[in-house]
């Protein structure tokens, strides 16, 4: 190819790419500018989520929480409703109650140290709410769910047994508060790997508790035995409580506190 030859053919092509770049540069312009708009849009949509605060955010973890969850809670309501209207008010009620209210904290174990068991608690401490946010949100979202599975429970077998609501609460609080605090306590110190498995022994022995309880004291859920349950409930709520303001003081620590075998992975 001669040299003529080579200069009109880059003059050529020169020509045909411009051009394809000027109609290219129409069409990606548009597309550009519909992006753009798309994100703006949805900035000011999360905007409007994060002005919204902490409240939003606790609504939020609900879409998080396992199906597997609500369907157990509700199986430990049913459970405790069609004895109560198996047995009536007999003795075996009385025990299982609280039993059922101990257990029924183990389903919230695999939420409440997801974030450890999983071992993002590194990525969520990057987030605008962190792993303290995000450990609180749950704590607020579980406690209320399985408080009112508790609730429920004794509403059920009041109902069902014509037992004061008051007694069959007093008997149902304070094995539900032990259960919690210790598993609180728990999640806390082992392994995230044995978490659930301490928690279910946790569990197990407060249940085992009250029917070595109920053997040895038949007087234990009479009325004149009301007010012992109720310092009972008292100092279990406390410890709770204390359980509680532990857990998230530990995640507003840092990861070092919070999980130290993920801490310990990057040292």
């Amino acid at each position: 190819m001669g040299e003529v030859d080579r200069a009109r053919l880059k003059v050529a092509l020169s020509r045909h790419y411009a051009a394809q770049r000027s109609e290219a540069a129409g069409a990606d312009m548009d597309a550009l500018v519909t992006a753009m708009l798309a994100e703006d849009a949805r900035m000011c949509r999360a905007d409007t989520r994060q002005a919204m605060g902490m409240p939003s955010f606790v609504a939020a973890q609900v879409r998080y929480i396992p199906a597997w969850t609500w369907a157990a809670q509700i199986a430990c309501v049913a459970a405790m409703v069609w004895l109560a209207c198996s047995v009536g008010d007999a003795d075996p009620v009385r025990w299982v109650v609280g039993a059922l209210s101990a257990l029924s904290v183990l389903v919230c174990v695999p939420t409440l140290h997801a974030s450890r068991r999983h071992g993002v608690a590194e990525l969520e401490y990057s987030c605008c709410f962190d792993a303290t946010g995000v450990l609180v949100a749950r704590l607020v979202v579980m406690g209320c769910s399985c408080s009112l599975v508790v609730a429920l429970m004794v509403a059920g077998t009041s109902a069902a047994t014509g037992l004061g609501a008051l007694d069959v609460a007093l008997w149902a609080c304070p094995p539900y508060f032990l259960s919690c605090a210790g598993s609180l306590a728990l999640m806390r110190r082992v392994r995230p790997d044995v978490a659930a498995v301490a928690c279910f022994a946790w569990a197990a022995l407060c249940c085992g508790a009250l029917l070595m309880l109920g053997h040895a004291c038949p007087d234990a859920y009479a009325a004149s035995s009301l007010g012992t349950w109720a310092f009972a409930a008292a100092l279990a709520l406390a410890w709770l409580v204390r359980e509680a303001a532990l857990t998230v003081r530990s995640a507003a620590a840092g990861l070092d506190s919070f999980a130290p075998q993920l801490a310990n992975t990057y040292n």
